[in-house]
């Protein structure tokens, strides 16, 4: 199954060891060999890097673990292809800007097509598959709420993806993250496994780090490295990275976070 990744922090930090544990699993051997990608927001906009190729063998991927920017806000994806060929185009996450922000988004599951009404032409989809397409469908949603040129309240970013997720619910699993910049969005459903369809696991898993507490999510020398900074952090992953404490979010719960606390 594909696997996702999302980090919000309250200062700019580079991950090590959980990127190395993340990006192990977009192999041949252990699954998901057909393309990575990962976004780094710094401010509202996000510098993307992605390839149709296994993370685990990428040069690239390896000079990230070492090279990587420092963001407060990271969402990444490995892919197992189940909808659309294996190619950059269909590679998440996806990217839009919206309102003078990048959005990313990246989706585990598979959701039947179904109707929807994208009617702004830099909404149609680059590739085929059907998380793109889920993508162009939520910000068609979201529209409305970006034109007057000022970020909408949270409350109204955050009723338009509840509805969102209630809805594709309905025709698949829809297990996502999305972010705009501000407050990082999680959505967890269940998890699908090849050959064997949807299971009644937990799609998305949750562990916090708060600084107050000095609680240490690093691992021996293998955690995440902060850099000489002292930063509140939330990891959200499909599945848990490292040893420390992970809970799952309930099939249809969205998951708000902003700079590493979760504010909902």
């Amino acid at each position: 199954m594909c696997q996702l990744l999302g980090l919000s922090s309250s200062s700019p930090i580079r991950l090590t060891f959980n990127w190395r544990s993340f990006v192990s699993r977009g192999s041949q051997k252990v699954g998901n060999p057909d393309g990575w990608g990962v976004a780094y927001f710094e401010g509202t906009d996000a510098l993307l890097l992605r390839e149709p190729e296994p993370a685990a063998a990428s040069p690239m991927v390896q000079f990230l673990t070492h090279y990587a920017p420092r963001s407060e806000l990271v969402i990444s994806h490995v892919r197992r292809a189940t909808c659309g060929g294996v190619n950059l185009a269909n590679t998440q996450p996806f990217q839009r800007v919206l309102g003078g922000h990048t959005h990313i988004f990246a989706h585990n599951g598979f959701v039947a097509p179904y109707k929807q009404a994208n009617t702004s032409s830099w909404l149609q989809p680059i590739g085929n598959t059907d998380s793109e397409q889920l993508f162009c469908h939520l910000l068609s949603e979201l529209e409305p709420l970006w034109s007057s040129g000022s970020v909408p309240s949270l409350e109204k970013r955050l009723d338009v993806v509840e509805r969102f997720a209630r809805d594709i619910m309905q025709h698949g699993a829809a297990n996502f993250l999305y972010s705009d910049g501000v407050t990082l969005f999680a959505h967890g459903h269940r998890r699908t496994l090849p050959g064997e369809g949807v299971s009644n696991e937990p799609g998305l898993y949750v562990s916090l780090y708060q600084s107050e507490t000095g609680s240490d999510i690093k691992v021996s020398s293998e955690g995440i490295k902060a850099e000489g900074s002292c930063s509140d952090q939330a990891l959200i992953a499909t599945l848990p990275l490292n040893d420390h404490n992970w809970m799952p979010l309930k099939a249809g719960e969205v998951a708000c976070f902003e700079h590493g606390q979760r504010i909902k």
